[in-house]
C-alpha cells in the first residue's frame, strides 16, 4: 500500500525544504531542522542537527563526570 502522505510538510515550503545549511554551507540540501546557533534562528541539515546533539551530550557527560570528581573532595574536607 502506497504512503500518499509522505513529504507532504516539505512540499508546501520554498523548493521543497532544499538549500544551503547555514553551518556546513552544503547546497541543495533538506534544511528542516531549526536551531539557535550564535544567538539566531536558522535551519540546517539533518547531519548538523546529529552532531551538534552529539557534541552537547558529550559535553554534559564531561560536566558530570567532573561535578562527580569534585563532589568526594568537598565532602572529605
Amino acid at each position: 500500500m502506497s504512503k500518499s502522505h509522505r513529504g507532504t510538510g516539505i512540499r508546501k515550503e520554498p523548493n521543497h525544504g532544499r538549500g544551503k545549511c547555514a553551518i556546513c554551507g552544503k547546497d541543495q540540501v533538506k534544511i528542516l531542522y531549526e536551531q539557535d546557533v550564535d544567538g539566531k534562528k536558522v535551519k540546517i541539515c539533518k547531519v548538523c542537527k546529529a552532531h551538534l546533539k552529539n557534541v552537547a551530550r558529550k559535553d554534559a557527560k564531561l560536566a558530570k563526570k567532573a561535578t562527580a570528581e569534585t563532589q568526594p573532595a568537598q565532602e572529605q574536607a
